[in-house]
């Protein structure tokens, strides 16, 4: 599949607020208005008041393209190359700790 890396949230999003609609309906059809009603308003102004916040500010700002496409600072970036020379080191530190066990099984094929 492809896409842009933005379309994931996007389809996960709209897919959780569907399912969530579908639930509310059906459970508004087995329960009536007296459920349907004081639901619908109260998750009305939920979501109004979650979309007014950060999160809609957010939201808004990926639909018209921004909040991804500025690079990353100096410091993460220095730190992305110290955390990559751990690894690295890392890396050789577990080959040398396997080739150690495959001399020592080698050595005493008595030990399992």
């Amino acid at each position: 599949m492809t896409g842009d890396r933005r379309t994931i949230p996007f389809v996960a999003l709209l897919g959780t607020t569907l399912g969530a609609l579908l639930v509310h309906a059906i459970l508004a059809l087995k329960l009536g208005e007296g459920y349907a009603i004081p639901v619908t308003i109260i998750g009305a102004i939920g979501a109004a008041v979650v979309l007014r916040g950060p999160l809609g500010q957010a939201i808004a700002e990926r639909i018209r393209g921004g909040g991804g496409n500025e690079l990353p600072p100096e410091q993460v970036l220095n730190e992305l190359d110290d955390l990559r020379s751990r690894l690295s080191e890392l890396e050789e530190r577990t080959d040398f700790s396997e080739r150690m066990l495959a001399q020592r099984r080698e050595g005493d094929p008595e030990r399992p």
